[in-house]
């Protein structure tokens, strides 16, 4: 037998589509879409749905992240979406805000891929993603990072390393640092940065306190840093972040 001929005739004769809609929805923890070029969405399960607050992938159809998701994280998702269809690699285990209401603290782990036509060429994306903070149902293959991971979550704001993680779950600094960003897309560092930020989203838009005291209180120690940092992830200021974003 002919291995790849008769690959290749199964596949020919399959509805992909209805497939792949069919395995995505029975995965509640992992929310998948298909995108075309102009970013208009083209597939989504049932997880993908519930971020979008609709009932049915077919409500979707045709629209962009715009039409759901608060403007600074649209552009954060279709930045990466152009990003793999312009240079067709994909992006794998990479960190980013969930798509939900903005100040939430909840990140997610996704990857994005090019989608191709019959003939090699790019006409759209496709990705999946999941909450980090399910590592409490993860799979063996997190192994001990799990109870690290789930320690930075809840303790963000106290000056955690990489060498204080790494002997919580008994391996070296070295070892932890390699494992983190193979699972994670991410350095220890970065990825602290971002709890630390998304959780001064949400006290800039639910509390009056002023910024110096909310740099202070999600972890960092220097308003300067607080701010170039909050800048570069977030796109915007955090004054300028509060004011527009405030109910």
């Amino acid at each position: 037998m002919n291995a790849v001929r008769f690959q290749q005739e199964f596949l020919g004769r399959f509805d992909g589509g209805a497939v792949l809609r069919e395995l995505f929805d029975l995965l509640p923890d992992v929310a998948f879409f298909m995108k075309d070029r102009q970013g208009r969405f083209v597939m989504q399960n049932r997880r993908s749905c519930e971020y979008c607050r609709v009932a049915s992938e077919l409500e979707t159809v045709g629209k962009t992240d715009y039409d759901y998701f608060p403007k600074d994280r649209a552009d954060a998702y279709v930045a990466g979406d152009r990003q793999v269809m312009e240079s067709g690699e994909p992006i794998l285990n990479a960190i980013a805000p969930a798509p939900e209401e903005e100040g939430s603290e909840r990140l997610i782990i996704y990857s994005k891929i090019p989608v191709r036509d019959r003939h090699g060429k790019i006409i759209g994306v496709a990705g999946i993603h999941r909450e980090i903070e399910r590592l409490r149902a993860s799979p063996k293959s997190y192994g001990r990072l799990s109870r690290a991971v789930q320690y930075a979550h809840a303790r963000y704001a106290d000056p955690l390393t990489t060498r204080k993680l790494a002997a919580m779950v008994g391996i070296s600094p070295a070892q932890f640092e390699r494992r983190f960003r193979q699972l994670f897309g991410s350095s220890v560092r970065q990825y602290l940065l971002r709890l630390r930020v998304n959780a001064a989203c949400r006290l800039l838009t639910q509390s009056e306190e002023p910024i110096t005291n909310i740099a202070l209180e999600v972890g960092f120690y220097d308003h300067s840093h607080f701010t170039r940092t909050f800048t570069r992830l977030m796109g915007v200021p955090p004054l300028k972040y509060r004011n527009r974003h405030r109910p």
